[in-house]
């Protein structure tokens, strides 16, 4: 992800170390894989930035998983077939950082 000259000068003139901190993604766009999300367009400068100083980032586009509805933190014992959220919620107590990223 290329980013601006300005963008670009300040990554380089990061005095600090970051490199043992997690950020986890999470891209609420509309738009299933591979369509062109404008929510994924401005996450990924953020992203570039985080990992030029040596953040790890994860990132997950919830419109691609199957999450169930509801209160229970694994919704399968309540009666869906099937809820991906108890993974990516493993994802988010693992993450130092959370960004969720709304549509615009």
């Amino acid at each position: 992800m290329p980013l601006s000259p300005k963008q670009e000068e300040l990554c380089q003139q990061s005095r600090w170390d970051f490199t043992d901190l997690r950020a986890l993604f999470i891209n609420c766009t509309l738009k299933r894989s591979p369509e062109l999300s404008h929510t994924q367009g401005l996450a990924d400068i953020s992203i570039e930035i985080m990992r030029r100083q040596g953040v790890t980032v994860d990132v997950v586009r919830a419109v691609d998983h199957d999450i169930a509805t509801g209160v229970w933190p694994d919704m399968t014992e309540h009666g869906w077939e099937r809820d991906d959220w108890p993974a990516i919620f493993e994802q988010v107590q693992a993450a130092h950082i959370l960004v969720l990223c709304t549509p615009i």
